[in-house]
């Protein structure tokens, strides 16, 4: 088994994206900066803050010149999911900041007591409450307008958006009634000076302290609420914006998208509206918003097919070698990689670094390395952590079928099945349900394999015992995995399945590998205020691979509770939005007992029907079942449908 957390011991080749964040954060003409470090979960942003900590730390540097220049930089971490429970995020931000360069070893002797004063500034600012109205607004209108240059305007934007108030709230104040909801109280009303005064002594205090760049690595912004996230990005961009100050945050870019479109989704000023034509969050106005808060996106690539392979094969290494062993392949690793690149590091080059002595207990762990990582890399597109995690999950099995008494289990068909689990998972479910019924030998699939075999021409004519569903056929990945090694028309599959029995209605993907923005996206689709923004965000957002997995959470979710609306709405939306939602839809409600589903879904499903012919083919079914089940009101709700 592996350790899933961050680390900076580098087994992918991620020094070198370090290093260059590292020259970026030590070049005084470059600062202030704010650096994103993007990628997906799981892609390895969190390692390479790790390693860029480590790196600009003194005590690592053998180099007596770059030593000295270290000794001007302080380092420090925010994680934003620990204080997401905090009343302020901005307020966290900054206490932590403070805090810790107060008790930095090197820096802070020299400016305590300016640290004591800032953090009673803070909690003065926190007492404030700086939320939504006070600054959100302010903050997105000025930057959309160009005016915002000093954090010091913000309460002229305060002020201003105070005395905007509708006529009948004004009449209300004239008749002595009380506002139920001030923007801004007069005795909260924000202090310009205070603002200013707080940049103004953070300066000093850094210029005091002699340090020439002041390193913050944020991660796990991602993780956060979409209000903590924006709150935080609010609190870097208006108040830590010193001349020596770097900012290296580590996020997925498409969850802040998310987090800025959610967020706002309800402002209507003016001079938005003119910018997005009809009131709404466009996604020119969220890339905008995103440039104006991180200056240098920095995205990191996608594993490919070699560097999976070199990553399975040194996670297999560092498990099955003793530490001097694993450090002479580690080695040989880091110097076949500076002369090329591109090669993996295979079962051949661990051979070659322990001088052509591979243990035995090695062999078949590497050699089915080698033939999975081009379904890995494309089954798990290319994220470490998920190769991690699914590595852990077969060795899991592994253990369990030992524990159990299975003696034949082949390594390689339990892979290939665990690869269509995570990746096709209702091909996986029907899959279960052909080996279950046919005794552990499903004839569709020694079908399916025959068929992938014949030349493409000749497919045509070759569909006797073919599955009905056609996704088998035409899913290019599906026959990327039918004609994967082994095949498995002569395999008894029992106990395999049997092995994942527990996971065939949670699944592997179902909690450990769902990633952060599928569930981003499933909360803010199961909620009425924010589900029509999701959606639409979900079309430019959303690989295919994680669409397939929101479909997956959501269809599990209406299988628990069949007649929850915001579920089924969700799912209205999505096809709503022209996302290919309709036949994992279809395929759910065909599987609800008629008697739970609300008799709106009758008339949603009718209207899909009557909007587009695809859709009609693809419901079709629904609409039967709803049909012979008239005395529910599902099937009431269709007969008063077909009366209009």
């Amino acid at each position: 088994m592996w350790a899933d957390n961050e680390t900076f011991e580098d087994l992918l080749g991620f020094q070198v994206h370090a290093d260059l964040i590292r020259s970026v954060v030590l070049n005084p003409k470059l600062l202030p900066v704010t650096i994103g470090v993007f990628g997906d979960w799981g892609s390895g942003k969190s390692s390479i803050m790790e390693m860029l900590k480590r790196d600009l730390e003194p005590e690592t540097q053998p180099d007596p010149q770059i030593k000295k220049q270290l000794e001007t930089v302080a380092v420090l971490h925010f994680n934003g999911w620990l204080f997401e429970g905090y009343d302020d995020a901005k307020a966290a931000l900054l206490s932590s900041i403070v805090s810790q360069l107060a008790e930095h070893k090197r820096f802070g002797p020299k400016i305590r007591d300016a640290a004591k004063s800032l953090l009673r500034r803070i909690h003065g600012m926190r007492l404030l409450r700086w939320g939504m109205k006070e600054v959100g607004v302010p903050v997105l209108k000025a930057y959309l307008t160009g005016g915002l240059s000093l954090a010091g305007d913000l309460t002229h934007y305060a002020k201003e958006m105070s005395s905007e108030k509708p006529d009948k709230d004004k009449e209300k104040e004239s008749a002595g009634e009380e506002d139920s909801a001030p923007i801004i109280e007069p005795e909260k009303e924000l202090d310009t000076t205070d603002v200013r005064a707080f940049r103004k002594e953070f300066k000093e205090m850094l210029k005091k302290s002699n340090i020439q760049s002041l390193v913050i690595l944020i991660d796990d912004l991602d993780r956060c609420s979409p209000e903590r996230i924006i709150e935080n990005l609010e609190a870097i961009k208006l108040f830590l914006n010193a001349p020596c100050t770097a900012f290296v945050i580590g996020a997925d870019p498409r969850i802040v998208r998310h987090a800025i479109a959610v967020r706002y989704k309800d402002i209507r000023l003016p001079d938005i509206q003119a910018l997005t034509g009809d009131g709404e969050l466009n996604e020119r106005l969220v890339d905008d918003y995103l440039e104006k808060l991180i200056q240098i996106p920095y995205h990191l690539p996608r594993l490919s097919r070699a560097e999976i392979e070199t990553y399975m094969t040194l996670l297999l290494c560092k498990r099955h070698l003793a530490e001097e062993p694993f450090a002479k392949c580690l080695t040989a690793w880091k110097d076949g990689w500076a002369r090329n690149r591109y090669a993996s590091f295979s079962a051949g080059s661990v051979k070659e670094s322990l001088q052509n002595s591979l243990p035995p207990h090695l062999e078949a762990p590497l050699a089915l390395c080698a033939g999975t990582a081009s379904m890995v890399a494309e089954g798990l597109n290319g994220n470490p952590r998920q190769v991690k995690r699914f590595l852990n999950a077969f060795l899991l099995r592994k253990q369990l079928a030992e524990t159990s008494k299975i003696g034949d289990l082949r390594d390689d068909v339990l892979m290939k099945l665990m690869l269509l689990e995570y990746y096709k998972l209702p091909k996986f479910r029907d899959l279960f349900k052909w080996q279950a019924e046919e005794k552990g030998h499903p004839k569709a699939l020694a079908t399916l394999e025959r068929w992938t075999k014949a030349p493409p021409a000749e497919r045509s004519s070759q569909t006797e015992g073919l599955p009905a569903d056609k996704v088998w056929q035409e899913d290019s990945r599906l026959q990327q995995w039918l004609m994967m090694p082994p095949t498995l028309a002569d395999v008894d599959l029992s106990d395999y399945f049997w092995l994942a029995r527990d996971r065939l209605q949670s699944t592997l993907s179902d909690v450990s590998l769902v990633p952060p923005i599928v569930r981003k996206y499933l909360e803010s689709l199961l909620k009425d205020g924010t589900r029509r923004a999701a959606a639409q965000q979900a079309k430019n957002e959303l690989k295919p691979a994680e669409l397939e997995t929101l479909h997956d959470c959501l269809s599990r979710h209406l299988l628990r509770k069949p007649d929850d609306n915001a579920a089924h709405a969700a799912f209205g939306q999505l096809i709503q939005a022209g996302l290919p939602s309709a036949q994992a839809y279809a395929s759910v409600l065909l599987n609800l007992p008629v008697d739970k589903v609300p008799p709106g879904v009758a008339v949603s499903v009718s209207g899909f029907c009557k909007t587009a012919p695809a859709l009609a083919t693809t419901f079709a079914p629904v609409l039967q079942k709803f049909s012979t089940a008239p005395e529910t009101r599902a099937g009431k709700a269709l007969a008063e449908e077909k009366k209009r």
